[in-house]
């Protein structure tokens, strides 16, 4: 359980984010940081056992069906993985109280908080399946911290996010393959299985697999470009995330597959001469860098190759290197990030040619940035002295021929050799040199050595004492190495000194040619700079991104079109071509007569079949747009006939009821249409009805042979015998939604919010015409050449024109009615379980007030504040997913109901998850209502009242009276000249009213 709570504290910060940031601001990394190491506190217990030789363990049934469940275990590498991420981000959160500027930072802290709860439940996870959702959520997470930092970080996120996702497609199916050969979901028990000593080829695919998602997270080549372009990102993002977590996060999914791949030749092969590579060609790119924090990140990607090639020699004394060099990496560099924020909030910039001499002004900051730059270069006492020669000394191992292992050790040393150099450029481009002092004689310094310099130097520093006593950290290795060879039985002993070896000679050549960079960096650094690759990842992958553009043009033409019909007449064609011949397959065996006592045709299904038909005839042949709704509308209601007649109430009652909502819709749309349709070109006209005369045989087709003539389906079978009895509830097409089938429902349900997103977005973006359109502009509003003879004064003009007599009585009928409809809202949405009904039915009743009240009103308005549809959305989906998370922790799965009594009363949370689809479905109708029923710019920011609205108040007080418009439909006369001739001219409102 000590798991359980650590990730439950974890939790618990992710939820106080949002109030510790109100009422803090950036001062909220200080109760985060404590919350860090309280969970820190609570994983103790399960660390004492691992330290005692146990292996604590916690699981919980998730999908019981496919094996799946909730299961963590806490072994040597979970713990080191686990206290790198928990301590470095109380440090990091303790550091952002200072690097973050005041107000609020709710999108940090939030972000940083989830990565934190997914970083250590992947580390932990027992499950491949609770493993892969981590491992995503993690990229997601870093996707989110990227993106924020503004347009620098829009092109970079989003290059991030392919590469990340590229790793988990293949970590996906990874995951699939295990699963099915070794069927089982448990991570202990597929490492553990036979099949990676019995097929070679088997365990080479699901190595590769594996490897390419570990090379993506650890930014190994060729996916190493996102982890630079992520320096976008603010400081604290890259020292907790790009130098201690989300690249570390691939550095432990390569060790935790080490079991089943250590002896795995394409494993080995791949890991070692790709870690090598990267590390050579990561530490070149960070020599040209004249920013500080690339050059940060590229040494970060030569470091994590040099881990990698380590892990892939699979021996005790290798995997043992790559740990401890794993903690060594963590503690220098995240601090060193921390040192670079430093330097940048001290003197505007991170530009190495621009910095003046800083080591005389800012003594601390020069110390403790030396310290670390001496611990990545691998100097003695420190601690990155000790993991460095531990790597040389496992490169020796690798696998292969005698000489394999010498000259994986050359290529490491020489790899050393240019971190030395770059650790070089560090301090002393950083410090020393000060190539920025004469430019910039008057540069003012103002030296940040405060809360940022204090936390920065707490990982930094951790390294001098563990390099003096770092056997202290041999029982964590041996454990975690344990952990990477299950079989194993290794006994690390970390000293300084282990005699003159191999090693050793290795280092002092590095440290060697380390001084002669030093002696002529002067000259070195201005040749690297100025011999840069001309192109870098970002360019690449902007490159292959055009040219499949290019290459994938053609194919797409035809659907890139804004003229519907084209899309429609693919998407048929489409199912044409896959309906046709499937008929002609299964005509043959299909039966002759309907199954069942009931007849295959009652009299009313000729009488709707003939009334729809001629709809369906009058709605093609109309010009009349008016005439074309009014058809579409009279199918709709037809059909709602046939339902009731075949005994289906709850469809019948939405099918109408979302019919009239509808043609509320389109006659909103009409009023901005022109009154007719355009007439179609012959060979148009003759294509459209050759496609729609084969859809309509097609589908009639489909459903005589596939639906009407056959029995019914097990699955149907098994809601009609097993509803009542499972969900203890009469109305079964309600509890398939909510229970049976309510994951669908719940993707439906999001798509219904994006729906609403996008009508926002579509239609905002064209709300910003000019009010007063000239003719040529506002064909749509000209009035029928009858009603343009009347005289304005004449009965017959004020008839149609006088929109307060025309709704008066529909608002005195609303007094009545908008209660009875609440009423009978109310009353569907609760019987919904049992009886007819359910939160769809109730939502659209409650839709249809909406739309009453909207009809009641005497001119163009919103119902409603501006963002309430929004939040409506919003919060149902919101209380949707919450009621799965609420199933998932007292059940046994996600959306899981429950059920119980409280007086006598049967309830069930899918109650709850009704409310959700209520809400959402009314803030969607509201949105369509509100966006285009109004004219001008309705949706506002101060209120909701359009630009029209404001001018009419401010104009004459906004009484009930005529009709008034500014887009060309009839008005009183005297008033919308002066009006539109003002707002055209864009004079305030406030300016109208003066």
């Amino acid at each position: 359980m000590s798991m359980v709570w650590t990730l439950g504290v974890l939790a618990l910060a992710v939820v106080l984010t949002p109030l510790l940031n109100r009422f803090l601001g950036r001062a909220a990394g200080w109760p985060l940081a404590a919350l860090y190491l309280a969970a820190t506190a609570t994983l103790w217990p399960a660390i004492a056992e691992v330290f005692a030789g146990g292996t604590p363990t916690f699981a919980v049934p998730w999908v019981e069906a496919l094996g799946v469940a909730f299961a963590l275990r806490l072994d040597g590498l979970g713990v080191v993985f686990s206290l790198i991420a928990l301590l470095i981000g109380a440090v990091v959160f303790v550091y952002s109280t200072d690097y973050l500027g005041r107000g609020s930072q709710l999108s940090f802290y939030l972000v940083m908080t989830v990565f934190t709860l997914a970083m250590v439940g992947l580390v932990m996870a027992d499950d491949l399946v609770v493993l892969f959702i981590c491992w995503e959520l993690t990229s997601l997470a870093s996707f989110f911290l990227i993106a924020r930092s503004g347009n620098a970080g829009e092109a970079a996120s989003m290059r991030t996010l392919l590469l990340t996702f590229m790793g988990g497609l293949a970590l996906l199916a990874g995951v699939a393959l295990i699963v099915v050969r070794t069927g089982t979901t448990n991570l202990t028990a597929a490492l553990a299985s036979d099949v990676w000593t019995t097929d070679g080829t088997f365990t080479a695919v699901v190595a590769t697999l594996v490897l390419l998602a570990g090379f993506t997270k650890s930014a190994q080549f060729p996916f190493h470009v996102w982890l630079p372009d992520a320096m976008a990102a603010i400081t604290p993002v890259s020292a907790y995330l790009h130098a201690a977590a989300v690249v570390k996060a691939g550095i432990f999914l390569l060790m935790r597959f080490s079991p089943a791949f250590h002896a795995a030749p394409v494993w080995n092969a791949a890991l070692i001469s790709a870690g090598l590579f990267t590390a050579a060609l990561g530490a070149w790119f960070a020599l040209t860098q004249t920013d500080l924090k690339k050059l940060m990140a590229y040494s970060t990607v030569s470091q994590l190759g040099l881990i990698v090639a380590t892990i892939g020699v699979g021996t005790e004394a290798a995997l043992a290197a790559a740990v401890i060099h794993t903690i060594a990496h963590a503690l220098f560099k995240s601090g060193l990030f921390m040192m670079v924020g430093v330097v940048d909030h001290s003197t505007g910039t991170r530009d190495l040619r621009r910095l003046p001499v800083l080591w005389r002004r800012m003594p601390l900051s020069f110390t403790v940035t030396a310290v670390g730059a001496a611990s990545m270069a691998g100097l003695p006492p420190l601690l990155g002295f000790i993991s460095k020669e531990s790597l040389f000394a496992a490169l020796l191992d690798a696998p292969g021929a005698a000489w394999t292992g010498w000259l994986a050790l050359v290529l490491a040393a020489g790899a050393s050799v240019l971190t030395f150099a770059y650790c070089t450029k560090i301090l002393f481009g950083g410090f020393v040199d000060g190539r920025g002092a004469d430019r910039d004689s008057d540069h003012e310094l103002h030296p940040h050595e405060g809360v940022m310099l204090g936390a920065a130097a707490v990982p930094i520093l951790t390294g001098v004492p563990l390099g003096l006593a770092a056997f202290l950290l041999d029982a964590p290795v041996d454990l975690a190495t344990r952990a990477a060879l299950p079989l194993s039985d290794p006994h690390a002993h970390f000293t300084l000194w282990h005699g003159i070896t191999p090693e050793l000679i290795a280092t002092l050549v590095v440290f060697a040619l380390g001084g002669v960079v030093i002696a002529r960096r002067a000259a070195l650094w201005p040749v690297l700079e100025a011999h840069r690759f001309p192109v870098d990842g970002a360019v690449v992958i902007g490159a292959l991104h055009d040219g499949l553009r290019a290459a994938a043009r053609p194919w797409v033409r035809v659907f890139v079109s804004d003229h519907p019909d084209r899309h429609l007449a693919v998407l048929f064609g489409a199912y044409l071509a896959v309906v046709l011949p499937g008929l002609v397959l299964v005509a043959p065996g299909t039966p002759a007569f309907a199954v069942g006592p009931v007849a295959l045709t009652q009299p009313v299904d000729v009488v709707v079949c003939l009334l729809i038909a001629a709809s369906v005839v009058c709605l093609c042949l109309t010009t009349s747009r008016l005439a074309a709704t009014l058809c579409l509308s009279a199918i709709g209601i037809i059909s709602t006939v046939q339902i009731l007649a075949l005994g289906a109430p709850d469809v019948a009652l939405t099918q109408l009821l979302v019919e009239s909502l509808t043609v509320i819709v389109i006659m909103l749309m009409l009023q901005k249409l022109p009154t007719h349709f355009n007439f179609k070109t012959t060979p148009r006209v003759a294509k459209a009805s050759a496609i729609a005369v084969g859809m309509g045989l097609a589908a009639g087709g489909a459903t005589w042979f596939l639906a009407a003539r056959r029995p019914r389906s097990d699955v149907a079978d098994y809601y009609a015998g097993n509803a009542t009895d499972v969900t203890s509830a009469q109305n079964i097409v309600n509890v398939i939604l909510v229970e049976f089938r309510a994951l669908d429902t719940l993707g439906e349900l999001t798509v219904l919010g994006m729906a609403g997103i996008a009508i926002l977005a579509l239609v905002s973006s064209v709300r910003h015409r000019q009010l007063d359109p000239s003719p040529e502009e506002d064909r749509t509003h000209v009035p029928p050449p009858e009603l343009a003879l009347r005289p304005e004064g004449t009965p017959a003009h004020r008839a149609i024109t006088d929109a307060w007599s025309n709704v008066l009585p529909m608002q005195l009928v609303l007094r009545f009615m908008v209660p009875v409809l609440v009423v009978l809202s109310a009353l569907i949405f609760w019987r919904g379980h049992n009886e007819p009904g359910g939160g769809f039915i109730a939502a659209l009743v409650g839709s249809a007030v909406v739309g009453l009240i909207y009809l009641s009103t005497s001119r163009d308005r919103q119902i409603g504040p501006p963002r309430l549809p929004i939040r409506l959305i919003g919060w149902g989906v919101v209380i949707a997913v919450v009621t799965g998370l609420f199933g998932l922790a007292f059940a046994s799965s996600f959306l899981e109901p429950i059920h119980g009594y409280l007086g006598g009363v049967h309830l069930v949370t899918s109650m709850l998850f009704d409310v959700g689809v209520y809400l959402a479905v009314i803030g969607l109708v509201m949105l369509a209502f509100n966006l285009l029923g109004t004219s001008g710019d309705s949706l506002t920011r101060d209120g909701g009242e359009s630009t029209r609205e404001r001018a009419d108040e401010a104009v004459e007080g906004e009484l009930p009276g005529p009709l008034d418009t500014v887009r060309g439909e009839p008005a009183a006369a005297g008033r919308v000249g002066v009006r539109s001739r003002f707002l055209a001219e864009g004079t305030p409102p406030k300016e109208l009213g003066r």
